[in-house]
């Protein structure tokens, strides 16, 4: 069996190999993901995979393992349910690096990037076989000895029943329901922040569990700057097509309520209380102190992460992880999460 050093360079070599656009089995899994039903575009598959393949450097996998080979090697489930492109590498990785077998269940929107990666992983690896996918795994949860899980709300509770059921400890069985970011700005947020925040909300069409829902900005502060961000950005990441259509019903009913909102190419503003709307729909409220937008953080259960600039993150002092503008689907390996994932895996 291979050892954590021959696996963490297979994983860097890998990655190193899919920086490339024109990698074989890079360009063949980007093709077949932007084929299938989904709402992803080229350049946010692009965007996706430059990221984890940069993340998962030498020196990053060292520092996220900290030379910990698993206590006793065993079989990991996954179920990937959120629909952004590459949704599970972290998971993925972190399974393989603590030499576990590791079976998948893809999210239908992303069916061809880990597979393709992870067919060259173990190539590189020289142990073919580690990693497999499988749409009906949950069918065999009582074989894992860890289940891992993310995507739709009723799906996670699902699989938490059928967790108790088998018996797994609950302290092997990580499973994260619809969850979101939210963003906090002060006054004097820079053009390079609020371009920054544009990607954390509409990188992915405000899918997944790291796109901002909803902006918590000082009573009184104009939002034309921000707009005017959004649609920067989007000149750069163009939104898919279907998205004006989805947001079609959501901006007719904000004009029949008459209440305050602006749009634009693949994009909807509202103004009004702090209640998270549907991905591509961002809500704005307003605070006149930090400590209602504390309260209001600390009560959310569904709170993925935390965008706000080190000043106002200080200020907020939540236990939640904080990230600065522009970074929320830039996350690193050794982060608080991914740190909590790896302890889980390796034991």
């Amino acid at each position: 069996m291979s050892t954590l050093d021959d696996r963490i360079e297979a994983v860097a070599a890998t990655a190193k190999a899919w920086r490339a656009p024109e990698h074989p089995a890079r360009a063949e899994a980007a093709e077949r993901t932007l084929a299938s039903d989904n709402r992803f575009t080229e350049e946010s598959v692009a965007f996706a995979i430059n990221q984890a393949a940069h993340a998962a450097n030498p020196t990053a996998l060292r520092r996220w393992t900290a030379g910990r080979e698993s206590a006793e090697p065993g079989r990991v489930g996954l179920w990937l349910g959120d629909a952004v492109p590459m949704v599970g590498w972290q998971p993925m990785l972190a399974a393989f690096l603590a030499g576990h077998e590791v079976v998948v269940r893809l999210a239908p929107s992303s069916p061809a990037l880990l597979p393709l990666f992870a067919r060259e992983l173990e190539r590189a690896n020289g142990e073919e076989g580690r990693i497999r996918f499988d749409p009906d795994w949950p069918g065999a949860m009582a074989g894992f000895d860890v289940v891992w899980g993310s995507g739709a709300s009723e799906d996670v509770a699902r699989l938490a029943e059928h967790a108790a059921e088998v018996g797994l400890p609950g302290e092997r069985v990580r499973l994260h329901g619809e969850r979101y970011a939210v963003a906090v700005v002060g006054a004097d947020e820079t053009p390079e922040a609020r371009i920054g925040i544009a990607e954390d909300t509409w990188l992915y069409g405000g899918e997944g569990p790291r796109s901002v829902r909803l902006l918590w900005a000082p009573e009184g502060l104009s939002p034309d700057p921000y707009l005017d961000a959004f649609s920067a950005f989007h000149e750069l990441f163009p939104p898919h097509p279907d998205r004006a259509g989805a947001l079609e019903m959501p901006r007719a009913f904000l004009k029949a309520a008459k209440a305050s909102y602006a749009w634009g190419d693949g994009f909807l503003v509202s103004r009004g209380e702090p209640d998270v709307q549907a991905p591509g729909h961002l809500r704005w409220a307003e605070y006149t102190g930090l400590g209602a937008v504390r309260d209001w953080l600390r009560a959310q259960d569904d709170l993925a992460l935390l965008v706000a600039s080190p000043g106002l993150a200080a200020e907020l002092n939540g236990s939640i992880e904080v990230v600065a503008p522009g970074d929320a689907h830039r996350p690193r390996l050794h982060d608080a999460e991914g740190q909590a994932l790896y302890a889980l895996l390796a034991g």
